[in-house]
């Protein structure tokens, strides 16, 4: 076990300034491309924008795109609720249980 006791705490925050300013222009709906500086990952500047997004209360869905840019989308805060009936639910529980059981064997 590591010897917690010598460890080095840091906090590093990132300056997202640029990522704030670049959403509030955004409105809903809109789909973005963006493309990255050379050093930049995918992965990394849309953690970066993720982050940012959350700051302005708005959620961004992630667009396939290539390795030199990240395309999203400005989607509604709120996530899509889908009412189905007691009965439809059993069903896709027993459907997902069948096919858990299938890739099992």
């Amino acid at each position: 076990m590591p010897d917690f006791s010598k460890a080095v705490i840091g906090t590093v925050t990132e300056d997202l300034s640029e990522y704030v300013a670049f959403l509030k222009k955004r409105v809903l709906s809109e789909v973005c491309e963006v493309p990255l500086k050379p050093g930049e990952t995918t992965r990394k500047v849309m953690r970066a924008f993720n982050k940012s997004a959350d700051l302005l209360g708005i959620r961004l869905a992630r667009i396939v795109s290539s390795e030199d840019n990240v395309r999203f989308k400005v989607v509604p805060k709120e996530r899509r609720k889908v009412n189905l009936s007691p009965e439809a639910r059993r069903a896709r529980v027993e459907k997902a249980k069948a096919t858990r059981a299938s890739k099992r064997h």
